[in-house]
C-alpha cells in the first residue's frame, strides 16, 4: 500500500519491490474487470456493472445512492 509522506501526501508504489505480488494482483483486478461493463452516471462519472445491470433504471439508483443529479 502506499506510504503517507510528511506532506500528507502518498509516495507512488515501487513496482520492483514485491513486483510478482502487484502483477499478480493487477492480473486478477483485469479478470474481474473483463465481466463488467460501463454504465455512465453523468458527463463525469462512468461506474462499471454486470451486463444485466447495465440499464437507465440501475443508474437511476446509483445516481441517487452516490448523491449524483
Amino acid at each position: 500500500m502506499n506510504e503517507l509522506t510528511t506532506k500528507g501526501t502518498y509516495k507512488k508504489v515501487d513496482l520492483t519491490v514485491n513486483g510478482d505480488k502487484t502483477s499478480l494482483a493487477v492480473a486478477a483486478q483485469k479478470k474481474r474487470e473483463k465481466k463488467l461493463f460501463p454504465l455512465r452516471l453523468n458527463s463525469k462519472t462512468v461506474i462499471y456493472v454486470k451486463k444485466e445491470n447495465q440499464n437507465t433504471y440501475y443508474a437511476e439508483k446509483a445516481k441517487k445512492k452516490m448523491g449524483i443529479e
